[in-house]
């Protein structure tokens, strides 16, 4: 249960995301929000401190507590990320999304190629294989897919892009909800959701990493993320 600046950093937090309250907005002094919200001087420092942290805004004395552009937030953040994806309007988000895993996933997967251990070896296999048993059920795929993924990502050994790939899996879950309920529908999309096209897709880069192909691993990754980017497109462009 959240305790009362936890609370007022959470609704202050998610009108700032919204876009309800908007850069440069200056956010009521602290006297007015001990009133309006009930609490003490204390709860609402403690709240614009935390919301500082997150780098949604700047406190100081001349000029009040102001919103701070977008560049400035803390993207990584869990809660920031969290507000983000509850933003039925901030449809940028998942693009943007997909736009870093093409910089990351390519990479990881040339890396996993060259680098991979038998141990790795032996966990890709079986996630592969899971992959291949969840045809047609799309939570048994949507898991599997991440753990597919998330394989490839160990076996890069790099401690950067696992880290970062783990902050995103939230993010990256939501991203799969949206796209796999139109794919099942449009052939034209096959490769995000639970069909032996999509996996057929999954395969090349399964291969190519097996058979340590570096730059088979990285085009065919760069594929698979291509695909699912133009998937949110027509998703965002249908329903825009």
């Amino acid at each position: 249960m959240k305790n009362r600046s936890e609370q007022l950093i959470l609704d202050l937090g998610k009108k700032i995301v919204f876009g309800e309250v908007t850069t440069g907005e200056i956010l009521p002094k602290v006297e007015d929000l001990c009133e309006e919200y009930n609490v003490s001087r204390t709860v609402v420092r403690e709240a614009y401190k935390g919301l500082s942290t997150l780098g949604l805004v700047r406190s100081n004395q001349r000029s009040g507590t102001v919103v701070l552009p977008r560049t400035e937030w803390q993207w990584w953040n869990l809660e920031v990320m969290t507000w983000l994806l509850e933003d039925p309007n901030n449809k940028d988000f998942l693009l943007h999304l997909t736009e870093v895993r093409m910089g990351l996933e390519p990479t990881a997967a040339a890396l996993a190629a060259s680098r991979a251990t038998e141990q790795d070896r032996m966990n890709m296999e079986e996630a592969f294989q899971k992959l291949e048993q969840s045809i047609g059920d799309e939570k048994a795929w949507a898991k599997a897919d991440y753990d597919f993924h998330e394989s490839i990502i160990k076996a890069s050994h790099n401690d950067l892009l696992i880290g970062t790939i783990r902050i995103m899996r939230k993010a990256l879950t939501v991203s799969r909800e949206k796209t796999l309920p139109l794919t099942n529908d449009n052939q034209e999309f096959p490769y995000d959701s639970p069909t032996r096209a999509a996996l057929e897709k999954h395969r090349m880069i399964y291969e190519a990493i097996m058979s340590r192909d570096e730059a088979m691993a990285k085009k065919t990754m760069t594929e698979l993320i291509l695909r699912v980017r133009t998937i949110l497109q027509k998703i965002f462009n249908n329903y825009s």
